[in-house]
């Protein structure tokens, strides 16, 4: 891979990066932008790629620190009429440990993440209002919207997750149902067909990700199997074809530090093996969170994802950053499974 195919979003960045793409072709990466793993204060902000242009450009604090606390959580999606939405929550911290919750907050833009509205106390359920957002907001539906968050007790404690539910559009969340049986974290969610709901969890024991399917009919979970190996984690979900499932996901095994991809060609059911798409080297021990975005209908693809260490920077490869890696998807795929993906690729 030639160092051309990845681009810098941000420097001294840890990230968890959430990326989107906009209707008009804009995409959009909200991060985190303190150089630590959440022992630092910070805040949660957005740069923008416009569809002409190759370079980042940072245009707004989606949610602003508390003081001395920061902002590093997040879930991001769009509603229905457009507007961007982001879930985020923190923490409050004294000499980089963590001392305090710093609330689970909703911010709003309506003008392509240009500027954003903040509100601390959003018409979430009392229940959630301690716990963490993840990944994408979805949409179901003209006017529904779903997003997910759990709740960490620490090692050897209990994990909880929750999806929870708008039926207006991202104005207020009323309905929430938990996966799993204590061993759920963080929860990628993808929509599929019928009013169903697929997610890929990632497990609190030995941090393996499984699958687990959801109906607004029944208003159950449903496990599907698991699909990774431990400390293979967290995923990100898109659909890539009427049928295709994309996941992307973090490696963190030491030695394979980096990112992988598995694909669905039946609605999440089974999984081809898995692709490794890139690796950070050795030296690296903080990296993953890939969230990925399909730029056309000839397979290019577009993941974000952080590191503090890059060995394709050479000199200054240990730093922290929030990174771009350009790819596509059909290199990695037999031609017949090319077929499958090609006739209903969504962009």
């Amino acid at each position: 891979m030639a160092q051309s195919d990845l681009s810098v979003v941000a420097t001294n960045a840890c990230g968890w990066p959430n990326l989107t793409k906009l209707l008009n072709g804009d995409l959009i990466c909200i991060y985190f932008n303190a150089p630590s793993h959440g022992q630092m204060e910070g805040d949660l902000v957005c740069s923008v790629q416009k569809l002409s242009q190759k370079k980042w450009k940072k245009t707004a604090i989606v949610s602003r620190r508390p003081p001395k606390g920061n902002r590093m959580h997040l879930a991001v999606g769009q509603a229905n009429n457009g507007d961007l939405l982001c879930f985020s929550s923190g923490f409050l911290l004294n000499k980089k440990k963590f001392v305090g919750f710093a609330g689970h907050w909703l911010s709003r833009s309506q003008d392509g993440g240009i500027t954003w509205d903040e509100d601390k106390n959003p018409a979430i359920p009392s229940k959630l209002t301690t716990c963490i957002p993840y990944g994408r907001i979805v949409s179901l539906g003209p006017k529904l919207l779903a997003y997910s968050c759990y709740r960490s007790q620490g090692r050897g404690n209990p994990s909880e997750s929750w999806v929870c539910f708008s039926e207006d559009d991202g104005w207020t969340w009323k309905k929430y149902y938990k996966l799993g049986n204590n061993d759920s974290n963080e929860v990628a969610l993808c929509p599929l067909p019928q009013g169903k709901l697929l997610a890929a969890v990632r497990t609190h024991v030995d941090h393996h990700l499984k699958t687990e399917e959801f109906s607004l009919n029944t208003r159950r979970w449903k496990s599907t199997g698991d699909v990774s190996l431990p400390m293979q984690h967290p995923a990100d979900l898109i659909q890539v074809g009427s049928n295709c499932i994309l996941m992307t996901y973090g490696l963190r095994n030491r030695g394979l530090m980096g990112f992988a991809a598995r694909i669905s060609l039946d609605k999440g059911n089974t999984w081809l093996p898995p692709w490794t798409l890139h690796q950070c080297g050795e030296r690296a021990s903080d990296i993953g969170y890939p969230s990925t975005v399909c730029l056309d209908n000839k397979g290019n693809m577009m993941t974000a994802f952080y590191t503090d260490y890059e060995p394709r920077f050479k000199k200054s490869a240990a730093k922290y950053r929030v990174i771009v890696k350009n790819w596509n998807i059909f290199d990695w795929m037999s031609i017949e499974n090319r077929k499958t993906v090609s006739s209903g690729l969504q962009f």
